[in-house]
């Protein structure tokens, strides 16, 4: 069997918006066979010892650092499953798995977890050089060469690999997915698009994706980014690339799946009001079962629901509590 990993993707939008793209791309060649073996559910065996460790691999001609958060006891079976995180822009390795609660959820399910470290706190999420990004692949070689090393030395199961991010890590994260599905089993952002013209990037063959959005983010709007205004504040060390819309992302993906039957569902409370709620659009290939599931929360800011970041309200918009992001994300991971 080719090597393949599972991508997560968490996209929380709005109502689709009229700009889809009327061409699907191109499916890949894999059989309904493929699908069915490379996205089944794994099973569920929670850990109690998980440590978080700083390890270090060459890749590029530069030594890149991330943070492996597993427990030290292999597990019995095939191998444990294994999700790449990519902290935001502006961001950290070590903030991500400090404010995002993924550990937690993780431990509980046995899921092995590999946060990145971005070059100058942001990722090549765009394919288009740029001054401090001057390799768009740098970041996917090193993607892939954790990815190796941790088959290798982890005991990973290299046919359950998933790509988890948060907002440029997001866009990073769907950036993987789209242009190498064969190597995630799935994908999940969270406030992240796919990126736009002049260097757009679209799906190259079927992954499941989750997409967690919210609708009034500030800094990335959910209708996409043509270009940053005057206005927009500074986070990071580079201005922020366009994308297209939440729901063309969610769409291409959904293509891509050749995912026709389509669901849509308002979700009920789990907090006390704060002003949000949730909506939920599936798209699902009856034939593989594979599945994209574009979240939204209304009234949700540029932020990981659920979440501790430090950020300011007045900057990013409003944390929902009504769904906790690092929970919805290992349970679609894990088939849930």
């Amino acid at each position: 069997m080719r090597r393949c990993g599972f991508a997560l993707v968490v996209l929380v939008t709005s109502a689709a918006c009229a700009g889809a793209e009327p061409v699907a791309p191109p499916l890949a060649t894999s059989t309904t066979a493929d699908v069915v073996e490379r996205f089944a559910p794994v099973e569920r065996r929670p850990v109690a010892d998980a440590t978080t460790t700083v390890r270090e691999v060459a890749v590029g001609g530069r030594t890149r650092a991330y943070r492996l958060r597993a427990s030290p006891a292999p597990a019995g079976g095939p191998g444990r499953p294994l999700a790449l995180v990519l902290h935001g822009k502006g961001g950290s390795a070590e903030e991500m798995e400090q404010h995002s609660g993924l550990n937690t959820a993780a431990d509980a399910s046995g899921v092995v977890l590999a946060y990145l470290e971005g070059v100058e706190e942001g990722w090549s999420a765009s394919p288009e050089p740029t001054e401090l990004r001057p390799d768009p692949a740098a970041d996917v070689d090193f993607a892939r060469a954790v990815v190796d090393e941790l088959t290798g030395t982890a005991h990973v199961d290299p046919d359950h690999v998933y790509v988890v991010g948060l907002s440029e890590g997001g866009i990073m994260a769907l950036r993987l997915a789209a242009e190498h599905p064969d190597w995630f089993a799935g994908a999940a952002s969270v406030a992240g698009q796919l990126p736009g013209p002049p260097s757009a990037v679209r799906p190259t063959g079927p992954v499941p994706v989750l997409s967690i959005y919210g609708d009034a983010d500030p800094l990335r709007p959910i209708d996409g980014l043509v270009a940053a205004s005057s206005g927009t504040p500074a986070i990071g060390k580079e201005p922020p690339r366009p994308t297209i819309s939440t729901a063309e992302t969610a769409e291409a993906f959904c293509r891509a799946g050749d995912a026709g039957e389509r669901r849509r569902e308002e979700l009920p409370p789990t907090a006390p009001p704060d002003g949000t709620s949730i909506s939920r659009d599936t798209c699902t290939n009856p034939d593989s079962g594979l599945r994209v599931v574009s979240i939204t929360v209304h009234g949700g800011g540029h932020t990981w629901p659920g979440g501790t970041f430090p950020y300011r309200q007045a900057v990013v918009g409003a944390t929902s509590r009504q769904l906790s992001a690092a929970d919805t994300v290992i349970d679609f991971l894990l088939g849930g």
